[in-house]
């Protein structure tokens, strides 16, 4: 069964690289793109091959920043060249995956991993602390998100069943994270501040959780999950108290009417049952919409 894979634009930018490097008769991104190396253009190179290229691929990038002066030459380690290896890139895409808000469902998702726990001991045991790791660099993340809606006042412009409590935390959290006037750029001073004072505001694609986990909604919380946290897999947008919406959440949603209905008004039609489901979930958008964002925000 093909697989899916969710990346970032330097990797695609790559992608596109091996294309114009290989003949057009080739379908292999990894094939071996001259002759002497021992593959053909219909096998790809092996692990070994490529991580001989990597090592090569440092050596020419380090010449090259020596001969014209470039100051981001690739680091020795302990003395010596950076052995790379291509594993090392895997363990890097699960770091940035997990930093991102809902990270741990993507990732586990994006590695085929059985579990999100097992995401997230990715590299190691439990005991290696990649979870803690990736707890603190989510936290920081979202403080760094905290401090760009405050700077930019977005935080004054909530909208959602729990928008005043959130402009309350934020607010506070931004009177915190200054210093005489100064906004909070040192990463370790917003990490202390974070662990003090984390306003418990997650930010996602369709809603911005305000948690408050007596009233949460969401699988973590009814089971009763001992680190009391939300779960952006298992959330009910539209029946949570928790609920706050951003002029981007507000956005997705409305993307999502504007799927519904193009999806209802294509040919052929939906069967009946699909389409009843469709128009339920509809109308179920448009009221918590309705209800919850200014007169005006649905066309």
């Amino acid at each position: 069964m093909p697989a899916t894979w969710h990346v970032g634009e330097p990797v695609t930018r790559a992608i596109a690289v091996l294309e114009a490097i290989h003949p057009p008769q080739v379908d292999l991104l990894f094939a071996p793109p001259h002759p002497g190396v021992r593959t053909t253009a219909t096998q790809a190179a092996p692990s070994s091959v490529t991580n001989l290229r990597l090592r090569k691929f440092i050596k020419w990038v380090n010449e090259h920043c020596a001969r014209y002066g470039h100051d981001d030459a690739i680091p020795d380690v302990d003395g010596r060249p950076w052995h790379l290896h291509t594993r090392q890139f895997r363990r890097t895409l699960a770091w940035y995956i997990a930093r991102r808000p809902g990270g741990a469902i993507a990732g586990a998702l994006q590695f085929r991993h059985h579990s999100i726990q097992m995401f997230e001991g990715y590299a190691g045991t439990s005991d290696s602390g990649f979870r803690a790791e990736v707890e603190s660099e989510q936290a920081l993340s979202r403080g760094e998100h905290y401090m760009a809606m405050i700077d930019a006042h977005e935080h004054e412009g909530l909208a959602g069943p729990a928008a005043d409590e959130a402009e309350r935390r934020l607010a506070d959290f931004g009177h915190r994270a200054r210093f005489q006037g100064q906004v909070v750029t040192d990463q370790r001073r917003l990490q202390r501040i974070l662990k003090r004072h984390d306003p418990a505001v997650y930010p996602g694609e369709f809603v911005t959780c305000v948690h408050d986990h007596p009233k949460a909604l969401c699988e973590k919380a009814r089971r009763g999950r001992s680190e009391q946290l939300p779960d952006h897999g298992g959330c009910k947008p539209l029946a949570c108290r928790n609920v706050t919406l951003t002029q981007d959440n507000i956005a997705a949603w409305l993307r999502v009417l504007e799927r519904i209905d193009r999806r209802l008004a294509a040919q052929p039609a939906l069967p009946p049952l699909r389409d009843r489901r469709m128009r339920a979930r509809r109308e179920e958008v448009i009221d918590f919409l309705v209800a919850n964002t200014p007169e005006g925000t649905i066309p």
